[in-house]
């Protein structure tokens, strides 16, 4: 799949989008965009006034009719209401704005909702980069520290299921290290092994090799010169990194050094959460809101 084809399948999705402390110049841009360019609404949760902000990008009627704004008491209240009209249908899915990821996140998963599912929460990001062929997903680069083996499973489910939902029937998967071979003084390589199989022998139809080190996972050449037999190499769908640090370098250096346009969401939850960062671009959080309406 493409990254453009996943945008273009958001922007034709009609949903709803509880956004948790949207009063921010750069997230009201993004929101603006989707409101000009996709199909969705928007109810957006802040105790602090945000019309102006909003009437300064001259929306017409109808554009502005596609906005409901709600003014709450108090930093808790706009994350309980927020949360609380996703639970309650008003809302199809969640987008962070100016609160932490793991208030946010902890209100999700509070008892009193029907938003937890069996599965982890974890952070996935799709990235259209300029050298690759095609749509390239990444996982745990921001939610998980430091999982061990069998919660990078869960991660790597994850990934499976949601690039099931966008379409790629028989995801190819990398679960990356340093090295192409198993080595005990490096725990992400045997971790790497331990997923394979687990995976392999759970689903028949996904194509999953590791440990494979990035250049051999994402180009053909390079594992045709260090002589390993892959049918993924230079092929991937998906790339699962062995812990935060190694993920969010990567991502970073794809994003600031590749060019590299990108869309992330939180899984795992029965509805996908919107996670942006100040520093992404409007751009990448319009990407992100496609995203999240793709697999909603």
């Amino acid at each position: 799949m493409q990254f453009n084809e996943m945008i273009n399948k958001g922007q034709n999705i009609d949903a709803t989008i509880a956004v948790c402390k949207s009063n921010d110049e750069g997230i009201i841009k993004a929101i603006i965009k989707c409101i000009k360019q996709t199909r969705a609404k928007f109810i957006l949760f802040d105790e602090e006034p945000q019309d102006e902000l909003i009437r300064s990008f001259n929306l017409s009627h109808e554009e502005f009719e596609k906005i409901k704004i709600v003014q709450t008491r108090d930093y808790e209240h706009t994350i309980s209401e927020c949360v609380r009209a996703v639970n309650e249908g008003t809302a199809n899915l969640i987008m962070k704005g100016l609160v932490s990821s793991s208030e946010i996140l902890k209100e999700i998963l509070k008892d009193k909702y029907s938003l937890k599912t069996t599965q982890r929460i974890s952070h996935l990001s799709f990235f259209k980069i300029p050298t690759y062929h095609k749509m390239l997903a990444i996982s745990d680069v921001a939610m998980n520290i430091a999982p061990d083996v069998n919660q990078k499973i869960e991660i790597t489910e994850n990934v499976i299921s949601n690039l099931k939902k966008l379409g790629i029937n028989t995801p190819k998967i990398a679960v990356l290290s340093a090295i192409e071979t198993v080595n005990s003084k490096m725990q992400s390589s045997v971790d790497a092994k331990e997923i394979v199989d687990y995976i392999k022998k759970e689903n028949t139809d996904v194509e999953i090799e590791g440990p494979l080190a990035f250049d051999a996972a994402i180009n053909k050449r390079a594992s045709i010169i260090k002589k390993i037999s892959s049918n993924v190499s230079g092929n991937i769908d998906a790339a699962i990194v062995p812990q935060i640090e190694s993920g969010n370098i990567l991502y970073k250096s794809l994003v600031y050094l590749a060019n590299a346009d990108v869309a992330s969401v939180i899984v795992g939850a029965k509805v996908p959460v919107i996670l942006t960062s100040r520093s992404d671009s409007s751009k990448d959080k319009f990407h992100s809101i496609c995203c999240a309406l793709t697999l909603v």
